[in-house]
Formats: structure tokens, sequence, C-alpha cells
């Protein structure tokens, strides 16, 4: 018969599968609507759900145990990078899962005996699932060519940007008419949030869309999203004013017509509302240019 002790680590190991697999289906639906869009979050998302598999096997032996703890440890050391470069939330919602996960095996996990080998070969599976994952999280935030085109770094959009995107460009035949369509769409319909003051800054397409108002990094990641979901390669592009290294803004540069072009939507924004002049779109030599007012510190 079974000892108490083992009865107890089973029903706890039970609970917290069901703890860590609910939170990770929720997590899920919440973010359906990026998951079908964004290979980057899928990613993420499977970096979230697959260390709860751990789980469903009673790991004793030291050494898988130890399999666990350095996925874990990896796992939320890229999410911290990713969060950190990309200026991303997910990451963090994300560690909850790796933190359920940790929990138990601190807490409940017996450290006497030796696996068997079945569970041995299902830990290495999942092991080495993960280190698939992790080397893809790494292509795919670090190393993509094309990360004007990209969603799931620091510019995310979901199902219901494409479609306010395609509603936008209706009538438009051009890159260049989708690209004006948009940043007519975003002036005439948003304005300056001159009350926000965010200690850390990331860009929410819900919330910028449902609240119309914003700041610089919000209205530049909002052209970029609506410009890429379009397949029109768009940078954003972060920077401090030469003679103010206090002043920290962001803005565009779009391709349409075989050139490249500086924009600056929030200035526009914020222009419009004022009736005076507009600094509309301004062709450079490449997307990577230096500006006259501003040092450039990242282009993305």
């Amino acid at each position: 018969m079974k000892s108490k002790k083992a009865t107890k680590t089973n029903t706890s190991r039970i609970i917290f599968f069901t703890i860590a697999i609910t939170y990770n289906l929720i997590l899920g639906f919440y973010l359906r609507g990026f998951l079908v869009l964004s290979p980057t979050l899928q990613v993420f998302y499977l970096l979230s759900a697959l260390p709860t598999w751990f789980l469903t096997v009673k790991i004793n032996s030291k050494a898988m145990r130890s399999t666990v703890y350095t996925s874990l440890i990896l796992i939320a050391c890229m999410n911290i990078a990713y969060a950190i470069y990309c200026r991303r939330v997910f990451p963090f919602l994300a560690l909850v899962s790796l933190v359920i996960v940790f929990i138990y095996f601190i807490t409940f996990a017996d450290n006497a005996g030796k696996d068997n080998l079945l569970t041995k070969i299902y830990v290495l599976i999942v092991f080495a699932l993960i280190i698939v994952l992790l080397f893809s999280a790494y292509i795919l935030v670090y190393k993509q060519d094309d990360i004007f085109l990209t969603n799931g770094q620091a510019t995310l959009w979901d199902t219901d940007t494409v479609e306010l995107a395609d509603e936008i460009c209706a009538d438009c035949d051009t890159d260049e008419e989708k690209v004006k369509a948009i940043y007519k769409w975003i002036i005439h319909n948003f304005e300056y949030d001159y009350d926000c003051s965010p200690l850390i800054q990331y860009f929410n397409v819900r919330k910028t869309l449902s609240t119309r108002k914003g700041i610089c990094y919000d209205f530049s990641h909002l052209f970029a999203a609506l410009c890429r979901s379009q397949n029109i390669p768009c940078y954003v592009v972060d920077g401090d004013k030469r003679n103010n290294a206090q002043y920290h803004h962001t803005w565009n540069r779009v391709y349409f017509n075989d050139s490249w072009w500086n924009m600056d939507v929030t200035f526009d924004i914020v222009q419009t509302n004022t009736q005076e002049n507009l600094y509309g779109f301004r062709k450079i030599k490449n997307a990577y240019s230096l500006e006259e007012y501003y040092y450039i510190t990242k282009i993305y």
C-alpha cells in the first residue's frame, strides 16, 4: 500500500498541475487574438505552458530534478530578457506558471528514490522541447532580419487590429495610399495624453485603440502595427534630443514607392489639434539615416 506521504505528494502534484494548466488555459484564451498572428508570442506561450507537464510524473532523483530546475531558470531568464529588450508585459504573466512549478518541486517533491526509465525519457523529451523553444525565442527576438514586419516584439497587434487596418485601407490600391490612409486616420482620431507619465513604457494595442489616447511610444507603435499588418515595412525609432538628453521621443520610418520616409505621427496629432503645420512625410536615404535634431538610440 502507498504511504500517507506518497499519497499526499501525489495529491499535491495533481492540485498544482490543475492550477498551472488552468492558468495557462486562461492566459491562452486572453491572448488568443495575438497568438494566431504572432510566432514570437506563440513560442513564449509554449515556454509558459510546457514546464507544467513536469508535474504529470513523479520525479525522484536529483539529476532529473536538476534538469527541471535548469529548464525553469533558462525560461525565466529568457522571459526577463524578452520583457526588458522588447518592453513586453506578457513574459511576466508567463513567469506565474513557472513559479507554480517551482513551488511544487521546492515544497512538496520527494527527494528520495530513483526515477524509472519512462520518467527519465519523458523529462528529457520535455527538456529537449524547451531547449528548441528557447533557441527559437532567441532567433525570433534577436536575430530576425525583417523586424520591420515583425509582430511580437515591441510592436504587437491582434486580429482586431488587422480588421481595423483592412477597414481603413479598404479603398486603397497602393502601399502609399494605405500608409497615408492609416496616418490620416490616426492623427484625426487620437489625442495626446498629457497626464500619462509611465514608469515603464510598453505598447498595448487594445488600450490605445479603446482610449484613443497615448504618448509618442503608443502612437508610433500603433502606426507600425497597422502598417505591418498590411505587409508594409515600418520601423519604430527611439531618440534623444541633441540639445536636451532628457527629452526622449519615438517616431516612425515607413517604406513605400521604393523609398524610406520619416514621419512623426505624434507631432502631427498635436499639430492637427492646434491647426499648425504638419511634419508629414519626409524622404530619407535609408532606414538608418541620421537625424538632424535627435540622437537615435534604437531602431526596431
